[in-house]
């Protein structure tokens, strides 16, 4: 690969849904064709191989497909982008993101740059103890949802790692508000278009029992 123009890596994570990602990966390119490009897929086994592959094309020296042999989820594929980069900052982008504008990047990375106790930015909400939205207060926990999110990778690594969960970085990020990181709001939305539940609408979010355990308990406000 060449010399990046950011030291930046955007990870994007496609699961069986090729037309997504394949929006998604085409949206950022026509803004940031330089930017490098971990396109991880989940084991799809979907055919659409070939087609991640082609996008490969439209920026092929900073462009890497990675096709896991087994599907591991969001949160820890995520995980594998943040340990495979070899930039000091990763932004995660949903397979279901349409970039519709540029500067994104640079506004988030001068955010992370100028406070050398900020670890990650973009949407931020508050959620509670199980992973779910609630308001802001006293047992609220800040997080920054990865829909669109800037990461500094070596705090990154110090930190739990992103799981399989609903919320999969908020151990993570509990432990990084702990250490007095920042997590930074950001208006994604004025740069970037969310489908939302793109790929948990066509194929579940797939958290087994622990997960419907997980929100009985919640309903239950236990």
């Amino acid at each position: 690969m060449k010399s990046p123009a950011l030291p930046v890596t955007v990870v994007i994570i496609n699961f069986r849904t090729p037309d997504l990602t394949e929006r998604a990966v085409r949206s950022l390119r026509r803004f940031y064709p330089d930017i490098v490009l971990l396109l991880i897929d989940n084991d799809s086994h979907d055919g659409n191989i070939p087609l991640l592959r082609n996008l490969l094309t439209l920026s092929p020296e900073q462009t890497r497909l990675i096709e896991n042999p087994s599907n591991r989820h969001h949160g820890p594929a995520m995980d594998q982008g943040l340990r495979m980069a070899e930039t000091p900052y990763v932004l995660h982008l949903d397979s279901d993101c349409e970039v519709l504008k540029g500067g994104f990047v640079e506004s988030m990375l001068k955010i992370l740059v100028e406070n050398d106790r900020g670890y990650a930015v973009g949407k931020r909400i508050f959620m509670n103890d199980r992973g779910f939205d609630v308001i802001d207060g006293p047992d609220a926990h800040p997080y920054i949802r990865p829909i669109c999110m800037l990461v500094r990778r070596e705090s990154y690594l110090s930190l739990p790692p992103f799981v399989r969960h609903g919320a999969p970085c908020l151990a993570n990020m509990r432990a990084a508000a702990a250490q007095g990181l920042t997590l930074s709001n950001f208006p994604v939305e004025e740069y970037v278009h969310h489908e939302g539940r793109g790929t948990a609408s066509r194929h579940g979010y797939k958290l087994g029992v622990r997960g419907k355990i997980n929100h009985v308990l919640n309903k239950l406000g236990l």
